[in-house]
């Protein structure tokens, strides 16, 4: 599509650029973007646009193609990436199970690798590293929800695990090895104290006074399990500099999965990619409820500006600063009698 071509729409990405030099068809194709990602079906845009849906689709897919190199420049040349997410969500095409892989930077929030894998094997996590490697982006730390074979990912890197996601696997296991209420309620209270502190060596204690009554709770497996994963689990204990938990990346996956519960499933691999692609970039340009910026701020502060994120966020009120919206209706005019017109 020549609209979405990437060298037309460069010179139309800088802030300085008035919103009334860029072509409307191109205004109007952002504002289809942005419906299509709130959820309005692609039937209806065909129907208000004149075409059939497929060519909705394909308009759109075409702009987020076209757009995502230009972002992803951003966020190579302005990420530092030396503490990242990583976690992985599931996505069901055409009968069998993928995972889309993402890895987001703590200190801004953006997405520096995202890949789709058949699998989430631990070579799966080794082709991420080397991926990571290629970007020049190898981080030093990373906070993942305890998946084994991201221990495979960075070699050599900090590895610190998501308390919430540890707190949560203690009432799993609980109902695995116990089946009495009040048996489960006791021993979650306990178990779960050991973390709820910040102070390092109150988790140490709590847990060596947990040991000696291991064998009489029936916990002396959990007992191990965590004493081998202490060092990941207590680093971030009292740090104002390690996060405690994946929170940022699951609101990430939180805001995919409401993009993709309405798009009745993807139907190929190569579809599941360019509707990642399409998330991504209205994503980084949407404002946050919370704080009233867009995640691309924060490497770009001069986005705001930019006639892709005003079209993004408030595209009626664009609209009308470019005249395509009439201020004054004269429809009204011609219903009222002729003796009252005049």
């Amino acid at each position: 599509m020549q609209l979405a071509a990437p060298t037309a729409l460069a010179a139309r990405v800088p802030p300085e650029l008035p919103l009334a030099q860029v072509p409307g068809s191109l205004c109007g194709l952002t504002c289809l973007l942005t419906l299509f990602y709130w959820h309005v079906p692609l039937s209806v845009l065909g129907r208000w646009c004149g075409v059939h849906k497929t060519t909705i689709l394909r308009w759109v897919v075409g702009l987020a193609l076209a757009l995502w190199p230009l972002i992803a420049h951003w966020i190579r040349a302005r990420v530092k990436a030396q503490m990242v997410y990583v976690d992985e969500k599931w996505l069901k095409i055409r009968g069998r199970w993928h995972y889309w892989f993402v890895v987001l930077d703590v200190a801004t929030e953006l997405p520096v690798l995202a890949a789709l894998l058949p699998s989430r094997s631990q070579w799966a996590c080794r082709w991420l590293g080397r991926q990571l490697r290629l970007l020049k982006k190898v981080p030093q730390v990373l906070i993942t929800d305890g998946l084994p074979a991201y221990a495979a990912l960075v070699p050599g890197a900090k590895h610190v695990l998501c308390r919430f996601h540890h707190q949560q696997r203690i009432t799993r296991w609980l109902k695995q090895h116990f089946t009495a209420e009040e048996e489960i309620t006791t021993r979650k209270r306990v178990m779960k104290k050991v973390l709820q502190t910040h102070d390092k060596r109150t988790v140490r204690r709590r847990l060596a006074r947990l040991r000696e009554q291991a064998p009489t709770l029936g916990i002396t497996t959990w007992i191990t399990q965590v004493e081998a994963k202490l060092p990941q689990l207590i680093c971030s204990v009292g740090s104002t500099r390690l996060p405690a938990t994946t929170n940022a990346i699951e609101r990430f996956f939180r805001a995919f999965q409401r993009f993709y519960a309405t798009r009745g499933g993807l139907h190929s691999v190569l579809s599941g990619k360019r509707e990642r692609l399409l998330f991504l970039v209205v994503y980084v340009f949407t404002q946050r409820a919370s704080t009233g910026q867009a995640p691309i701020e924060v490497i770009v502060p001069e986005a705001r500006s930019m006639p892709l994120y005003r079209l993004s966020n408030d595209p009626f009120r664009a609209l009308q600063e470019r005249g395509d919206v009439k201020r004054e209706a004269k429809m009204a005019d011609l219903l009222r009698p002729q003796e009252a017109a005049a």
